[in-house]
């Protein structure tokens, strides 16, 4: 790792407490185990072998998000969930470990019809009701049609109206569905 980061015989010495002829010593039993005819070449194989390991972890991280994702979807689908939170009621006949996720995250999570219909959302809404009936916004209609599409960003002011549990004012990345839900919207809300 020291070499790679471009130290010196000698700054590896000093770094590791120990002499220049030890780290000669360790330099000569690694070109062996690496069977590599210089020190570049084994960096060069030592930073492949990291980078393959990176990628690895990363895929293994990314499939065990996607079996949380996946679940969670599965979940919205069955039974058209408008969120978990203590007294709040709802459709579903439990509360889950996605539930909770879902309830304790700052941001409001939210899963639309493209007409705006709210499927799910992580803040206690009314059942059934539209986004429209919630924000106050003229565009939100082109808004969510550009969204059913690619990712839009919209600025949104709560009405006076809607459940207390919501904040004044949301910063929402809305982006197209995917699989089952490619036709919907999800959004996700930082208030402001």
């Amino acid at each position: 790792m020291l070499a790679a980061k471009g130290l010196t015989d000698k700054e590896i010495a000093i770094k590791l407490g120990i002499s220049p002829d030890t780290v000669g010593t360790y330099w000569r039993r690694i070109l062996a185990k690496y069977q590599a005819a210089s020190r570049t070449e084994v960096v060069a194989k030592y930073a492949s072998e990291r980078s393959k390991a990176a990628v690895e972890n990363l895929q293994y991280v990314n499939e065990c998000l996607k079996l949380v994702a996946d679940h969670m979807i599965e979940h919205v689908g069955k039974g058209g969930h408008h969120g978990s939170l203590p007294g709040v009621p709802h459709v579903s006949t439990g509360v889950t470990v996605a539930d909770s996720i879902l309830a304790a995250a700052s941001d409001w999570i939210i899963l639309l019809s493209p007409d705006g219909d709210v499927l799910f959302s992580n803040r206690p809404v009314p059942s059934g009701c539209k986004l429209g009936s919630l924000v106050d916004d003229i565009e939100l209609d082109d808004i969510l049609s550009m969204a059913v599409t690619m990712e839009t960003d919209a600025d949104l002011e709560v009405l006076d109206t809607s459940p207390k549990a919501l904040a004044r004012s949301y910063s929402f990345r809305f982006s197209p569905g995917v699989g089952d839900w490619a036709d919907h919207i999800v959004g996700i809300g930082r208030s402001l």
